[in-house]
């Protein structure tokens, strides 16, 4: 897996943004990916074994050229994925809606309409209703108090693939963002287990994104969540995401760790072993600090949460100051 960002440029300004850190560095002011860059983004994914051109931003549907770079993506034999907030150009949605449903997947990241206002929410509903079963839900946690009611009468009124995909907003390491705190996981938790036990009800499941733990969920919970046929994981590991100026990094949270630039001889396998090496010293701790004698982090069964959780944990002493702020790994 690895994530291209195209779009420096976001029409939403969402209080989880995991991006924060990474829109304040200097840069060299191109707020969009440059058309002809996208062959060598392609080759990497191709040396690599990536059948899917993921393209995020940003909102990267903003992009000038988003129809062009999806054409070439499609051409060159890519499944594609898009990471939108749904308010797209029509343009860029009359171009998702005409791909097949199997060489497409749109990831729609879905705010309570409460809290995003319901003009925004109509319109959203509008572009996933277009995009019929190439639309995939997301939903980012990033308060105790969410809920998630009401995606069930929007999946079945739009006919979007009867699934959503469940993030745990996570932290930039300068804190910048809004996210949740490891005290709130097991709330967090009996919420989302209560929630699939009502969309398993309408045929709806579960998929978790990264940054979970174990220990957030009840035994019973668990069983809840397997029975409803969840997709339920522990995961923490380099994701890969490419930024506009060629700069791949661990993931966006974990952006003031370094970077390495994309070149014609790099692959996912190597750069993943860089960055593994690179975090393998914090990743003795975890979100909590029983997580050190935890026997599912000791087997390898949870990663202990989100890495950026765990170096806040550590930001006023010596183990957070050693961090590099911007190193390019050699």
């Amino acid at each position: 897996m690895a994530n291209l960002a195209i779009s420096a440029v976001c029409n939403q300004n969402c209080p989880y943004c995991f991006t924060v850190d990474h829109r304040g560095r200097p840069r060299s002011g191109r707020d969009f990916l440059a058309l002809e860059d996208l062959a060598e983004r392609l080759d990497f994914l191709k040396r690599s074994g990536i059948g899917e051109a993921r393209l995020m931003g940003g909102e990267p549907t903003l992009h000038p050229q988003f129809v062009e770079l999806v054409e070439r993506a499609r051409a060159a034999g890519f499944k594609v994925v898009v990471f939108s907030n749904g308010l797209m150009p029509e343009r860029a949605l009359d171009c998702l809606a005409s791909l097949p449903v199997a060489g497409c997947t749109v990831l729609v990241n879905v705010n309570d309409p409460a809290l995003a206002g319901e003009k925004a929410h109509a319109r959203r509903r509008a572009a996933i209703e277009r995009l019929g079963e190439r639309a995939l839900l997301g939903f980012n946690i990033y308060r105790p108090d969410f809920r998630l009611d009401f995606l069930l009468p929007l999946i079945a009124e739009t006919g979007c693939r009867p699934a959503v995909r469940l993030g745990l907003a996570q932290p930039c390491l300068s804190g910048d963002n809004q996210y949740v705190h490891p005290r709130q996981y097991v709330a967090i938790g009996a919420r989302i287990a209560s929630f699939a036990r009502l969309a398993a009800g309408d045929g709806v499941t579960l998929e978790f994104d990264c940054g979970f733990v174990r220990c957030m969920f009840a035994e019973r919970d668990l069983e809840a969540l397997k029975a409803s046929g969840a997709d339920v994981g522990w995961r923490c590991n380099p994701i890969l995401d490419v930024d506009i100026e060629g700069q791949v990094i661990h993931c966006y949270p974990l952006f003031g760790l370094g970077s390495r630039p994309l070149t014609p001889e790099s692959d996912a396998t190597a750069l993943r072993s860089a960055f593994v090496s690179l975090t393998r010293p914090y990743r003795q701790a975890g979100v909590f600090q029983e997580c050190s004698t935890c026997p599912f982090k000791a087997s390898g069964e949870c990663p202990g949460g989100c890495l950026a959780v765990t170096l806040r944990r550590f930001r006023r002493t010596p183990f957070r100051m050693a961090i590099p702020s911007r190193e390019v790994i050699a």
